[in-house]
């Protein structure tokens, strides 16, 4: 089963992300959203967040002043929803 993760708060430390990301089985994809979305525009979540399809959504790194630095793919809201219809379960952190 595929399953679609998706994060809306900022992780205080890489090591505080990866005990929410030990949950996620291999294939999972992380969608990054709201505060969330701060964390792929800093390098030290790189190692953490590398496993796993990583997802941003557009508006929220936008209103926010951020670019992202980490490997992702930018969605709009579109997108996001087009995801969820894409995966098997939607999880919410």
């Amino acid at each position: 089963m595929t399953v679609l993760h998706t994060l809306s708060r900022l992780a205080g430390s890489p090591a505080a992300l990866a005990d929410t990301l030990a949950y996620l089985t291999p294939g999972s994809a992380l969608m990054l959203y709201q505060d969330a979305v701060a964390m792929a525009a800093q390098p030290r979540f790189a190692e953490v967040l590398a496993p796993y399809s990583l997802f941003l959504l557009g508006p929220d790194l936008q209103a926010r002043g951020l670019t992202a630095v980490l490997p992702a793919t930018t969605v709009d809201y579109p997108g996001f929803v087009a995801l969820t219809l894409q995966y098997d379960n939607v999880q919410a952190w």
